[in-house]
C-alpha cells in the first residue's frame, strides 16, 4: 500500500515537473523582449564571466549578485547565451517551486486524487505563470522559501542533524536570492517555541541553526580578507533600515506631512497619518487579493458554503505563522519604499494558497467523484482562464527588438548612435553592431529617469549620426519634440496601438 502511494506521488511530481518545463519553454519562445531587470542581470552575468566580482562592481545599483553569478556559470558550462542560461535556470527553479508545494501538500494528508488536484491548481495558478517569461531572481527566492518550509516540517517530524542541515541550506540559499529571506531564516525557527516547552524549543532551535552560528563566526573572522565578496553582497547592511523604527517613522512622517500640507484641508490635517497608513494597508490587501485569482477565491468561498466544517489540515498553525512572517516582511518593505509589486508578495500568496488548498482539493475531488457536470464545467473554466491568461501576452513589444536588430545590422561602420532606451541598447549591442552606440542616457536601472534622459539627448544629439528612440502613444510630448529636431526617419516599426520604435539619421549643417 505504501509502495503504491509512493508510486502515485512520483507520477504526480513527474507530471507537474514536465508540465512546468513545457509552460516555461512556451513562455520563453513566445516572449517578445527581455524585461528591464533581466537586462541588468544579463549585463552582470557577462561582466562576471569576463572579470569576476571585480568586473561586476561597476553595477553599483545592484549589490546582491548571486543570481547573475549562477547564470554566468551555466553559460560557461553549456555555452548557451546568457539569456538562454537564465531561462534554463528559472525553468528549473520553477520545477523546484511546484515540487516543494506538492511535497508540502502531501503533509496535509491529502489522498492521491486530492494531491493530483493540488498539482493542477499549482500549474494553472495565474500569478505563477505571469512571470514565466521574466528573467528575475525571484524564482529562486520563491522556490527555496517553499523548500525551506518543507524542510522545516521534516525537521519537526524528525529533528535530526541531517534535517537541520537540509533546512539551513535551503534557507540560506533563499537569502542568497533575496536578502529579505533573512526574516525567514531567523524568524521561522521561533515557531518551535509555540509547540514546545522553552527548554526543549531552545535545544531544537540551536540544533536547527548550528550551521548558521558557525557560518557567522567564520564569516566575521574572514570578512577583512574577503573584502570583494563583502562589497558585492553589501546589500545585507540595508536590512537594518527595514527594522529600524527611527528610519521608518522619519520616512512616514515625511510622507504624512505631504498629505497634510498638499491634500487635506485645515480641518482634516490630524488624520494625515491615519489616511497614509490605512491607504498603504488597503493597497497591500488589494494587491494580494487580486493576485490570488477571483476564481480560486470563489471556489474557496463555495467550499465554505457547501461544507462549513472540515477537518483542520496538519501544520495549519505553521502555515499561518509562515504567512504572518511574510506579511510582516511586506509591511516592512511597504512602509519603507511606499510601493508594492505583485511578485514581492508571491511567498505570501503561496502561504494563503496552501491554507486554502485542503478545502479546494476536497471540493474539486468530490465534484469529480459525483460527476457534477455544472460544477466541473465552472472549475474547468476557472483553471483554463487562469492558465491561458497567465501564459499569454496582450501586447507585443517585438517592434522594439526588431528595430534595434535592424539598426545593429544596417547602420554604417564608423558612425555613432545615441538612444535613451536600455532595451534598444541591449538588443543593439548583442547583435554585433557595425556602428558604435557611444552614449546611452537611461538613468539608473531602478529609477524612472525617462524625461531627464530625453532632455539630455535633445542637448547632445547633433554630436551623433543616428538616433534610435521608442515613441510610446501615451507620451504625447515626444513626437512634437522629434518633429522640431533635425532628423530624417530611415526605419520604423509601429504597432496597432500606435507605439513605435524608429531610427533617425541626424541632419547636420
Amino acid at each position: 500500500m505504501e509502495l503504491t502511494s509512493s508510486h502515485k506521488l512520483f507520477k504526480i511530481r513527474a507530471f507537474t515537473a514536465l508540465a512546468s518545463l513545457l509552460l516555461s519553454a512556451f513562455a520563453y519562445y513566445s516572449n517578445d523582449i527581455i524585461n528591464n531587470d533581466g537586462i541588468l542581470y544579463m549585463n552582470m552575468a557577462e561582466a562576471y564571466a569576463k572579470g569576476g566580482l571585480a568586473e561586476m562592481m561597476e553595477y553599483t545599483s545592484f549589490n546582491w549578485p548571486f543570481f547573475p553569478i549562477l547564470v554566468a556559470y551555466i553559460h560557461q558550462l553549456t555555452t548557451f547565451s546568457f539569456e538562454s542560461s537564465a531561462y534554463i535556470l528559472n525553468a528549473l527553479l520553477f520545477v523546484l517551486l511546484l515540487d516543494s508545494l506538492i511535497l508540502i501538500s502531501k503533509k496535509f494528508q491529502l489522498d492521491s486524487q486530492q494531491l493530483a488536484v493540488a498539482a493542477i491548481l499549482f500549474i494553472c495558478f495565474q500569478s505563477f505563470n505571469e512571470y514565466r517569461d521574466f528573467i528575475i531572481r525571484d524564482f529562486g527566492y520563491w522556490a527555496f522559501c517553499a523548500l525551506t518550509l518543507y524542510r522545516f516540517i521534516q525537521f519537526i517530524e524528525k529533528p535530526t542533524i541531517a534535517n537541520a542541515t537540509f533546512w539551513q541550506i535551503a534557507a540560506i540559499t533563499a537569502v542568497l536570492f533575496r536578502v529579505e529571506g533573512i526574516a525567514i531564516l531567523l524568524g521561522l525557527p521561533f515557531y518551535l517555541f509555540i509547540n514546545y516547552t522553552p527548554k526543549a524549543a531552545l535545544k531544537q532551535y540551536l540544533k536547527l541553526n548550528y550551521l548558521l552560528i558557525l557560518g557567522v563566526a567564520i564569516a566575521a573572522t574572514l570578512a577583512i580578507e574577503m573584502s570583494g565578496v563583502t562589497a558585492a553582497f553589501s546589500k545585507i547592511t540595508t536590512v537594518t533600515n527595514y527594522i529600524n523604527p527611527d528610519v521608518i517613522l522619519e520616512r512616514f512622517n515625511q510622507k504624512a506631512t505631504i498629505i497634510e500640507t498638499q491634500v487635506l484641508n485645515q480641518h482634516s490635517v490630524k488624520y494625515s497619518a491615519f489616511i497614509l497608513s490605512s491607504g498603504l494597508m488597503f493597497m497591500l490587501f488589494y494587491k494580494v487579493i487580486k493576485a490570488m485569482s477571483l476564481g480560486y477565491l470563489g471556489l474557496y468561498l463555495f467550499s465554505w458554503y457547501k461544507n462549513p466544517k472540515i477537518q483542520a489540515a496538519p501544520y495549519r498553525g505553521l502555515i499561518i505563522y509562515f504567512a504572518a512572517l511574510n506579511i510582516i516582511i511586506l509591511l516592512a518593505f511597504l512602509f519603507h519604499e511606499y510601493f508594492m509589486s505583485r511578485r514581492y508578495a508571491m511567498v505570501t500568496l503561496i502561504s494563503l494558497l496552501l491554507l486554502m488548498l485542503p478545502r479546494l482539493t476536497d471540493t474539486i475531488a468530490k465534484a469529480w467523484t459525483s460527476r457534477s457536470k455544472w460544477l466541473l464545467s465552472i472549475i474547468g473554466l476557472i483553471l483554463l482562464i487562469g492558465l491561458v491568461d497567465g501564459i499569454t501576452q496582450s501586447r507585443s513589444k517585438a517592434y522594439i527588438k526588431e528595430t534595434a536588430i535592424w539598426a545593429s545590422q544596417n547602420l554604417p561602420e564608423n558612425s555613432t548612435v545615441i538612444t535613451d532606451d536600455k532595451i534598444i541598447q541591449y538588443y543593439y549591442q548583442s547583435h554585433q553592431p557595425k556602428a558604435t552606440l557611444s552614449k546611452v542616457w537611461v538613468g539608473s536601472y531602478h529609477n524612472d529617469a525617462y524625461q531627464n534622459s530625453f532632455n539630455q539627448i535633445i542637448k547632445d544629439y547633433l554630436n551623433y549620426d543616428y538616433l534610435i528612440v521608442v515613441e510610446k502613444r501615451k507620451n504625447k510630448k515626444i513626437r512634437p519634440i522629434l518633429a522640431s529636431m533635425k532628423l530624417e526617419q530611415i526605419y520604423s516599426q509601429e504597432t496597432k496601438r500606435h507605439n513605435k520604435a524608429s531610427v533617425y539619421k541626424i541632419l547636420t549643417d
